[in-house]
């Protein structure tokens, strides 16, 4: 049998990403006079438009800042706010001792997304980490799974997991890629016509008992 490999998302998979934004936002309103309560309800709409964001921020408000120290100021306090899940490392911890080999895919920036797994002791629990930005590929692009494989010394197959949180990047584009797909729902239903996971989960700490299962 070959060597079971799991692959997680990191923003809202590994980490709670929701929680260290309301964080930031708190720590931005404070400092700026911007309601925390826009901040919080505009977010979700722009949570890979950073740039944008901020744009909207100092249009709306007239923020002091330009936008790029704004991003930058983002880019640098958000990791810092990263709390660690004692539960998640402990699953990291003991998948490895089941002798799965574990390996992180996630979009973002390579020293925001490094410091985001640092902050969280998540860094030295996987064996390889995989950031869009570093290749110039991005989920749902299959490469990018492709490549996180090859790092991990397997090959595509049903013994290949992929956990996370997004239908669209996530899990279509782990199951073009060949792979068995894990949906972290955080108790969202699914919704209509899109991508379908094979196996769903309320939080990624359910992985570990799920995953003896999926792959024997």
């Amino acid at each position: 049998m070959r060597e079971p490999v799991v692959l997680f998302d990191l923003d809202d998979t590994l980490i709670r990403r929701w929680e260290t934004f309301e964080r930031w936002a708190a720590e931005f309103a404070d400092e700026h006079c911007v309601p925390l309560e826009w901040l919080l309800k505009t977010d979700p709409a722009y949570s890979s438009r950073r740039a944008a964001f901020f744009d909207l921020v100092k249009d709306t408000f007239g923020v002091e800042p330009t936008v790029q120290e704004l991003h930058a100021q983002y880019r640098r306090r958000m990791p810092e706010l990263v709390e660690p899940d004692p539960k998640v490392c402990a699953m990291l911890a003991g998948l490895r001792e089941a002798g799965w080999r574990l390996g992180v895919v996630t979009n973002g920036m390579v020293d925001t997304q490094t410091n985001k797994l640092h902050h969280a002791g998540l860094h030295d629990l996987v064996d390889a980490v995989v950031i869009s930005d570093a290749l110039g590929i991005w989920k749902p692009d299959t490469r990018i799974f492709h490549h996180a494989i090859t790092r991990l010394n397997a090959v595509a197959g049903p013994h290949v997991v992929m956990v996370g949180d997004s239908l669209e990047h996530d899990i279509a584009g782990a199951h073009v890629a060949g792979l068995t797909t894990v949906w972290v729902s955080h108790d969202r239903p699914l919704p209509g016509p899109g991508p379908r996971p094979q196996h769903t989960i309320r939080t990624v700490t359910e992985a570990a008992e799920l995953l003896h299962t999926v792959v024997k």
